[in-house]
């Protein structure tokens, strides 16, 4: 009897132990948990802070902006006239080359310049 009197024991005083440890535990967590979310709050306000200045600072201002879309559409212009100007230049020779063309073509009984009349004997 006695012995089982001991075994009982031991198994109450495991009980009890596991049963402090896990208030324990519970009461750690109440009294921290409220210091750790003001701190992680604060560090992320804080992060959230350095990244907006870190955007301010790096975002141009409106009147560079400005100026280098007006840089960038100035020379997109320039681009798009120098293009058109080739165009033309390349229709003109070809309309050149196309009435030369047509000056080359002898009308029939028309005599072309540096030719004789061959008279076959």
């Amino acid at each position: 009897m006695s012995k089982d009197l001991f075994k009982q024991a031991i198994a109450d005083a495991k009980s009890i132990r596991e049963a402090a440890i896990a208030n324990a535990k519970l009461a750690l967590e109440e009294s921290i948990t409220p210091e750790l979310k003001e701190l992680l709050a604060a560090k992320l306000q804080e992060m959230e802070e350095d990244a907006d200045e870190e955007v301010v600072a790096e975002t141009p201002h409106t009147e560079e902006v400005e100026e280098t879309y007006n840089e960038e559409v100035e020379e997109e212009v320039e681009e798009v006239v120098a293009e058109e100007e080739a165009d033309e230049e390349a229709e003109d020779d070809s309309e050149e080359s196309d009435d030369d063309a047509e000056d080359a073509i002898e009308e029939p009984g028309e005599e072309v310049e540096g030719e004789e009349e061959v008279i076959e004997s």
